[in-house]
C-alpha cells in the first residue's frame, strides 16, 4: 500500500510539473517585457576546482569581454590570479561558510544576499547571471522577458510557501497552488530589480524573517540560495519565468552529449547558458591553465 501510495504521488508530482511548465510557456508569451542581447554582470562564488572556474570565466568572457565579474572565494582555493587574468574584481571569504549555495541561519543567507547586492549595485549591466563553477555560456543571451530568468517547472516553493506569497501577491493565479522556482548557475536576474527591492536592509531582512520558516519547513535546516532567491523575487512582486536558451546537462556527464541533443536548430531549440557541466572538476590543471592560477 505504501508502494502504491508512493507511485500515486509520484504521477501527480510529474502532472504538476508538466502543468507549471506549460503555464510558464503562457506566462513567457503574455510578458509584455522584452530584453534583446542584454548586458550581463557576472555573480561567482566559487570554492575549488580551478581548472573549472578559469573553464567558466573564459566561456563568460568569451561572448561578454568587457562586462563586469564579480569572483568570491569561499574559504577555498586562492584564485585571486584567475580573477586578474580575465579582469574579475575578487574577494577572498575568510569567514565563509563553505556550504556552498546551501545556508543553516539567515546571517549566513543574508550575508550572500548582501555580496549579490554589492554586484548589483557597482555594476551597471542589464542583468546580474548567478554563475556556478558547473556553468558555462555558449552564445550571447538573446531574449529575456522576466525580473527573475531562470526556473525549473519540476523544482516547487512548497505549498505552503507558495500560498503566503499568494496572499501577498494577487499576481500569482489563483490555480497555482506550489509555483516553481529557479537560481542556479545561468539564472539571470534584472539588476535594477535586485537594487529597488535588495537596497533597504531592513526590508529585506524582514522579508527573510517572513519567508524562511515556510522554506526550513520544506526543505529542511540547510536551505538552498535559489529556493530563497525565487521567493524574495516573488515576495517584491518580480516575475519569474524560463529563458529559451538555458539548458542542463542532466545525466551526461559531457556538455558535448548533450549538445548533439540541440544539433537540428531551430527544432530543438538554441543553447546559451548550460548548467551542470562538471567535466573538469578535479582534473589536473595544463601548463597554460596553471601559470594562470599562479599568476606567472
Amino acid at each position: 500500500m505504501n508502494l502504491f501510495k508512493k507511485i500515486i504521488k509520484k504521477i501527480k508530482f510529474i502532472i504538476e510539473s508538466y502543468f507549471l511548465f506549460f503555464f510558464s510557456v503562457f506566462d513567457y508569451c503574455r510578458s509584455n517585457k522584452v530584453y534583446n542581447e542584454p548586458s550581463v554582470c557576472g555573480f561567482y562564488q566559487c570554492h575549488k576546482h580551478p581548472k573549472s572556474v578559469i573553464a567558466t570565466i573564459a566561456s563568460f568572457r568569451k561572448f561578454y569581454p568587457e562586462d563586469s565579474i564579480y569572483l568570491f572565494c569561499d574559504k577555498g582555493d586562492d584564485m585571486s590570479h584567475i580573477a586578474s587574468h580575465f579582469n574579475c574584481k575578487y574577494e577572498y571569504i575568510s569567514k565563509g561558510h563553505n556550504l556552498g549555495f546551501y545556508f543553516i541561519s539567515k546571517e549566513e543567507l543574508f550575508s550572500w544576499l548582501k555580496r549579490f547586492l554589492f554586484a548589483a549595485q557597482n555594476s551597471k549591466e542589464d542583468f546580474v547571471m548567478v554563475i556556478e563553477t558547473d556553468t558555462r555560456i555558449y552564445k550571447k543571451v538573446k531574449r529575456l522577458k522576466f525580473d527573475f530568468n531562470g526556473i525549473k517547472s519540476n523544482h516547487h516553493l512548497g505549498k505552503e510557501t507558495t500560498l503566503f506569497l499568494k496572499t501577498r501577491n494577487n499576481f500569482i493565479p489563483r490555480y497555482i497552488n506550489n509555483i516553481y522556482y529557479g537560481g542556479c548557475g545561468g539564472a539571470l536576474i534584472d539588476r535594477n530589480f535586485i537594487v529597488n527591492n535588495f537596497s533597504n536592509l531592513e526590508n529585506l531582512g524582514f522579508a527573510i524573517d517572513e519567508l524562511l520558516p515556510y522554506i526550513i519547513r520544506q526543505f529542511g535546516e540547510k536551505f538552498p540560495i535559489d529556493v530563497c532567491l525565487s521567493a524574495l523575487v516573488i515576495y517584491f512582486g518580480g516575475t519569474i519565468g524560463q529563458y529559451l536558451g538555458y539548458a542542463e546537462t542532466g545525466a551526461f556527464k559531457f556538455t558535448e552529449i548533450l549538445m548533439l541533443k540541440y544539433k537540428f536548430r531551430p527544432l530543438f531549440g538554441r543553447i546559451e547558458v548550460v548548467h551542470n557541466d562538471k567535466s573538469l572538476y578535479d582534473v589536473p590543471l595544463s601548463e597554460d591553465e596553471n601559470k594562470i592560477f599562479l599568476g606567472q
